[in-house]
């Protein structure tokens, strides 16, 4: 018999309880770079097609760094 809704089976992460931890963590990062790019969003094309801008320097955990390579690697899927 399957278990609730809330931990349902998800073929990459087993549960969805798993699911939300992986999205937590990536959300973490998602803070950190908001907290230096500040919560004004520009169009993405425009930055894709625009100068590099000023460098900014950011500490990231061994592990944030993972969390944000696979969001990074999960939107190019998307593109």
């Amino acid at each position: 018999m399957p278990g609730p809704v809330s931990d349902a089976y998800d073929p990459e992460f087993g549960t969805s309880s798993n699911a939300a931890l992986v999205r937590e963590g990536i959300g973490e990062v998602d803070i950190l770079l908001t907290g230096i790019l500040g919560d004004g969003l520009k169009d993405i094309v425009s930055v894709g097609a625009g100068a590099s801008g000023k460098c900014r320097s950011l500490r990231l955990t061994e592990r944030q760094m993972r969390l944000a390579r696979f969001a990074i690697r999960r939107a190019l899927e998307s593109i």
